[in-house]
């Protein structure tokens, strides 16, 4: 990981190390190209002032006045074209800088999205199987724990239609034995006749 943070480090940090590189340049050859025109207006203001100092007449002024400002018009247009054409050379180099750096930054962008998606994807199938594992054995369950009720139900509706058959039965009214006071009367009777009996004899 810190071996890939160093190596993206110094590829972020080569446009800018470019871009500096480029820059120095120009600055260089601007300065270059400043010195030189500053050079030779000093030296064609010498050459200017001496001429000027030799002249008697002022038709000879007049000439050296037109020589310096000849020699003034060229150079300024020369140094013009020269910091327009470092200029420009420099603007087409950091367009080509920044197109190869952008290109590279989309690039490690789309692999590093890419790196970072395929652990999320590989995670989400996985946990899509996982899912389906566990609804089918959710399912199983489900469909073992309707079965064994299913059968628990059946054989308790058995017990219970049982203990109704036998509550039934012991709900039949039994046949009481007959009571004393019905045999009453009865004794009565006998003793009746016995007393008549006993009368008799």
């Amino acid at each position: 990981m810190f071996g890939s943070f160093s190596e993206q480090l110094k590829n972020s940090g080569k446009p800018v190390h470019t871009l500096f590189a480029v820059n120095t340049k120009t600055l260089e050859s601007l300065s270059e190209q400043q010195t030189t025109l500053i050079t030779g207006l000093l030296s064609d203001s010498v050459r200017y002032l001496e001429a000027v100092a030799k002249q008697t007449e002022l038709k000879g002024v007049m000439n050296a006045n037109s020589e310096l400002a000849e020699s003034v018009r060229e150079r300024m247009t020369s140094a013009s074209k020269d910091a327009y054409s470092t200029m420009n050379a420099m603007r087409e180099e950091v367009a080509e800088i920044m197109a190869v750096s952008l290109s590279t930054a989309s690039d490690e962008v789309s692999k590093a999205a890419e790196k970072a998606t395929k652990p999320v994807a590989e995670a989400t199938v996985k946990a899509s199987k996982q899912t389906e594992e566990v609804a089918e054995q959710t399912a199983k369950t489900t469909s073992a724990a309707s079965k064994v009720t299913a059968e628990k139900a059946e054989d308790a509706t058995a017990k219970s239609a049982s203990a109704e058959t036998k509550t039934a039965d012991a709900a039949e009214p039994v046949k009481k034995p007959a009571t004393r006071t019905r045999r009453t009367p009865a004794k009565k009777t006998t003793t009746a006749k016995s007393a008549a009996t006993k009368s008799t004899n």
